[in-house]
This record gives structure tokens, sequence and C-alpha cells, in this order.
């Protein structure tokens, strides 16, 4: 599909998204891939064109984990044990629809979790974003318990 067959396929997916009250805007994703991205307080939303349906991800950070402490030797350290934890975590508590790295902009763990979803959910698509989001949310706090104990 060319770009422009892309952004006529995703024109229902904004439609659906300002529908229900979400700003929701087509751009290229980090792959240069045409998607509809909606940006919240709690995360970001992309949708795009998958193989047999929509691919959505749903992706946030735990925005400055250890901003709290308040002496940089120290802040490096759990910021640097947070990194080399994110492999093993990766392999032990996520499923390869989920994918956790460090955010060195925001300081904190980020994770994107992408889900495969037919053309017939368009209208449940915001629904199904915001549950989604709210489990990235969850996931995140449970995986900084476990980088903090």
């Amino acid at each position: 599909m060319t770009i422009a067959q892309h952004r006529n396929a995703l024109d229902p997916v904004v439609k659906v998204f300002r529908e229900h009250g979400y700003y929701a805007y087509g751009t290229f994703d980090d792959e240069n891939r045409w998607c509809v991205a909606c940006d919240l307080e709690d995360g970001h939303i992309d949708v795009r064109i998958g193989e047999d349906g929509f691919e959505m991800d749903a992706w946030a950070t735990l925005t400055g984990m250890y901003i709290d402490e308040e002496n940089a030797r120290r802040r490096h350290a759990l910021e640097r044990l947070a990194r080399v934890s994110i492999p093993a975590i990766q392999r032990g508590l996520l499923d390869e629809t989920e994918k956790l790295h460090w955010d060195d902009f925001e300081k904190g763990i980020a994770l994107r979790k992408t889900i495969q979803l037919p053309f017939s959910a368009t209208e449940r698509l915001p629904e199904i974003a915001l549950n989604q989001l709210e489990d990235v949310n969850q996931t995140l706090l449970f995986l900084a318990r476990q980088i903090n104990s």
C-alpha cells in the first residue's frame, strides 16, 4: 500500500477518536509508517494498518523514576541498575507483544505494547486503546517495584 492509501484507510480512525473527544492526527511513526497518533495524559496510542487489520501500540513512560534522589551519584547508579535490569525483565516478565526500554529524555522506564485488531473494531478503538494504556501503566508500576526491590 502507498502512503496515500494508508492515509485514506486510517481516516476513519482519526474520525472515531475525535468523535470520542481525543485529539488524533496522522503522522509517520519511528519506522516511517503512516499511522494515527493520539497523545493522552497517561501515554500514547499509535494505530496503523497491520497485516490483517489494525496494529495498535499503547505506550507510556514512568517519568523521573529517581528524580527525588538528591545525590547525583546515587541517582545515576539507580538509573544504571534499572537499565541493566531491562533485558532480564524483558525475557522473564514480558511477552513478545511488550517492549521495555529506558527513556533517557524522560529518565524512566518506557513500555510499548502492540496488539492486532480486526478492521471491524474501528468504532471500539478508543475504548480498546484506553484499556490497553491502563494495562501498560499498571505494568510499568509493577516493573518499577520489581526493579527497586
